[in-house]
């Protein structure tokens, strides 16, 4: 009975591994999409997690400058060990040789016993009228964070290009490797049919050679490819966070011919002013353009007098306000201040100039960004369209290359085509066939393009 058990359970534990076994492997085949691909690169990017991590250090300045609207309280205390007490009057010279006739109690009176001092003390300061430099340094604050979370989206938007870039390059190189595949094949059965020509006496040692070259030239192309395919896949992984090592499988590989995205809609010319402002660099710029312009009344506000109000509490041991007992004492303070520069107005109008100075430079680069970035829209939008034209031209290339291929092929089996002239038709089907790939891949990333420069 215990053996059957054993036995059952061994089975049981046997499946259970086969199961595990069998998921792993579809988990490790799993085909991963371009979404999927963007999303993984984002998610393990050190770049986004500086951003990120900048960000919150954005917020906490935030944070720390909202603390300056409140008073700033501060507490200190401190303890004093003197060696002797104080005697305020000689008692040994009044009396002369009759001192001893002065009481005791009546020495003491001029005695403070400061040997142990303790002094605490609170104080509140709150500023009261500074200018505007708290709200205006606020308000900094809050623009840098949003700032911050502008520039982590320039910077993702940069990674999903470079994703992309090398989504698609994956996608070409395979295509073109599945191609050669095609041609190596086409060309390994041309040389048999010679090499029978050859033997029957139709075809010449010539002829042979001939095909074999371009047998040769294939094989050495494809081999090419396929490093290239193997050494873009491993930026992938690099830029995905797995391991370079990583069995990458695309959703997009195995497919010669791929399906094109629907156009992009087109912008008119009254639309680009609105889809520069969408732009994240832009609205970067004119959130930097606007610190700057705060920086200049940050400056102003240095030159205006300010204002404070204080409170203070005060406790000392002994108590200096009762006879110097051994006890606690303490007295409260109100009082305003009036802070007025003099000397720093000479220096900080210097200063507001400068800052002013620095502020005409950042609206000059908000108006140079808004220019390259309106012709770098007109240009993407250019690419889209010639990319589409190259792709129909080529789609027609590879339809007559495809069509005088096959009358190549019948006319060379029937006699009436020489070899060469067969040849000469393979290789410019492979030539249509690998612009069509190039076509494709030119229109699936421009479109992807235009969509991010169009902020879309």
């Amino acid at each position: 009975m215990d053996l059957r058990l054993s036995v059952r359970t061994k089975r049981i534990a046997l499946l259970l591994t086969g199961l595990v076994a069998s998921t792993s492997l579809l988990s490790a085949q799993e085909k991963l999409t371009l979404d999927e691909c963007r999303e993984m690169a984002k998610t393990h990017s050190r770049v986004l997690q500086q951003k990120d991590a900048e960000r919150e250090a954005a917020h906490a300045r935030k944070q720390e400058v909202f603390t300056k609207f409140f008073p700033q309280v501060t507490a200190r205390g401190a303890y004093l060990h003197m060696q002797k007490e104080f005697h305020l009057i000689d008692w040994d010279k009044p009396l002369g040789s009759f001192n001893f006739l002065i009481p005791d109690r009546l020495r003491h009176l001029g005695t403070v016993d400061l040997r142990n001092v303790w002094v605490a003390n609170v104080t509140a300061i709150q500023p009261i009228y500074l200018g505007g430099k708290i709200t205006t340094g606020y308000q900094m604050a809050s623009l840098a964070e949003r700032l911050q979370g502008n520039l982590r989206e320039t910077a993702a938007t940069e990674i999903e290009t470079k994703v992309d870039e090398t989504y698609w390059q994956i996608i070409s190189l395979d295509s073109k490797s599945r191609l050669l595949d095609q041609l190596v094949t086409l060309l390994t059965q041309t040389v048999r049919d010679v090499d029978a020509s050859i033997a029957a006496g139709v075809a010449t040692k010539a002829d042979g050679l001939s095909v074999r070259t371009k047998l040769s030239e294939a094989e050495v192309k494809r081999s090419q490819v396929q490093n290239g395919l193997e050494l873009s896949k491993m930026l992938l992984a690099d830029l995905c966070g797995l391991e370079s090592s990583a069995d990458i499988h695309l959703a997009d590989e195995g497919q010669i011919e791929l399906a094109l995205p629907a156009p992009t809609e087109r912008l008119q010319a009254e639309d680009l002013p609105a889809a520069v402002e969408r732009r994240s660099e832009v609205r970067s710029l004119r959130m930097v353009d606007t610190i700057y312009s705060k920086r200049v009344r940050m400056e102003t506000a240095e030159l205006l007098p300010k204002v404070y109000g204080f409170a203070s509490y005060s406790v000392t041991n002994p108590n200096s306000f009762n006879g110097s007992k051994k006890e606690f004492g303490g007295q409260y303070y109100l009082g305003a201040m009036l802070q007025v520069p003099i000397s720093d107005l000479f220096s900080g109008s210097f200063r507001r100039r400068q800052a002013k100075a620095e502020h005409r430079v950042k609206q000059l680069e908000l108006a140079e960004a808004r220019s390259k970035i309106t012709l770098q829209m007109k240009q993407a939008l250019r690419t889209a369209d010639d990319a589409r034209r190259a792709y129909q031209t080529a789609l027609k290339a590879v339809e007559m290359a495809r069509e005088n291929m096959r009358y190549a092929e019948v006319g060379y089996k029937e006699g009436v085509i020489p070899l060469l002239n067969y040849t000469m038709a393979q290789t410019a089907w492979m030539s249509a066939q690998d612009s069509l790939i190039d076509a494709q891949i030119r229109v699936l990333l421009s479109e992807s393009k235009l969509k991010n420069i169009l902020a879309l």
